[in-house]
């Protein structure tokens, strides 16, 4: 079988991601590299065997041959370089999130329907749809074991900042590049969990929330730090959804999904606890609690899982598990939540 010819834009942490887990999959060649740092750029040249390369992505472009291009740069480029994508008629895949501003995303929105020919696709089933304990939470539901879901909890606290997890995303610290702090950096996430859970059904009817910044003394920056939401939806599903990113204690990733005959309790990341914890009220009142655990041996990893996901979309053998409809709809319930 003739390989997939892919593209990578971005040098930095996230490109070098999508680097190694393209060719882990075997079925697609990283035919081209560019970055602008020139340093970055030979070296994964020559750590990957990457034939062609450049510090300019338009060079990519005039490639006949090539297939589908990865956009793994900062945020606030996202637009104009996904623009120039699909202009030049190449698949994508776009690094979360899309967009740093609603403007900015109704843009993107309107020319990834002009293109309907072409695969586009952003990167929130990441963590979210492509791991074991979506679909097994999921299943629970769908089965009725807790009766109708009313209202999800969910809640992440860190001290730690963005840019101490990686120290050349700089740009993390300005809203203008960013678009926003903890809530645009997992926000995709979260949503394409919690709300794929129910086949993205709601529809946003409210919001109510806070936000506080410069939170660290040591660092300045004008991205929320600790925020809160509290967000209604049309079918009358309610959502308190709470993270922070530079708040002065940790609290576990944490969701805590309520029914009308139980709640399920988890942590929502592959790489945390397996385990669920399931109460169900019998028919005498009384809760009874019981521990499931999800089997996540034969998960690759989220990464290598995305990778393989988006050949696979490319080869026709399935469609997206988030299209890209249902990511610009969770881009505006953050920008509904940060603005």
């Amino acid at each position: 079988m003739k390989k997939v010819n892919i593209g990578v834009i971005g040098g930095g942490m996230i490109g070098e991601v999508h680097i190694r887990t393209i060719l882990q999959d075997g079925r697609a060649n990283v035919k081209w590299l560019t970055t602008r740092n020139k340093k970055a750029l030979k070296e994964l040249v020559t750590k990957y065997s990457i034939k062609n390369s450049s510090n300019n992505y338009k060079d990519m472009l005039k490639d006949p041959e090539l297939d589908a291009v990865v956009v793994a740069t900062p945020p606030f480029t996202h637009l104009e370089i996904g623009r120039e994508v699909l202009k030049a008629n190449k698949n994508l895949i776009m690094e979360k999130p899309l967009a740093v501003n609603k403007k900015e995303l109704l843009s993107f929105e309107k020319l990834a329907k002009s293109k309907k020919d072409l695969l586009v696709m952003e990167c929130s089933a990441r963590h979210a749809r492509l791991q074991p304990k979506f679909q097994f939470i999921k299943k629970i539901i769908e089965n009725g074991e807790i009766g109708e879901v009313y209202h999800i909890d969910h809640r992440h606290l860190t001290h730690g900042v963005f840019v101490e997890y990686n120290p050349k995303g700089k740009w993390a610290l300005d809203k203008t590049k960013a678009g926003g702090g903890p809530f645009m950096d997992w926000g995709v996430y979260d949503l394409s969990f919690h709300l794929g859970l129910f086949d993205d059904k709601p529809e946003l009817k409210s919001v109510k929330k806070f936000m506080k910044t410069n939170l660290r003394k040591d660092i300045k920056t004008d991205v929320e730090q600790h925020g809160a939401a509290y967000l209604e939806f049309s079918n009358g599903l309610t959502y308190y959804y709470e993270r922070g990113s530079g708040v002065h204690r940790e609290t576990a990733n944490e969701s805590v999904i309520y029914g009308t005959n139980g709640s399920l309790r988890f942590n929502l990341c592959s790489w945390d606890s397996n385990e669920v914890e399931v109460n169900i009220e019998d028919k005498k009142g009384k809760i009874n609690k019981k521990i499931r655990k999800v089997n996540m041996s034969r998960h690759k990893g989220d990464n290598e899982v995305f990778a393989s996901h988006f050949i696979d979309c490319l080869l026709g053998k399935t469609t997206p598990l988030l299209p890209i409809e249902t990511a610009i709809k969770n881009m505006k319930i953050l920008f509904g939540i940060l603005n």
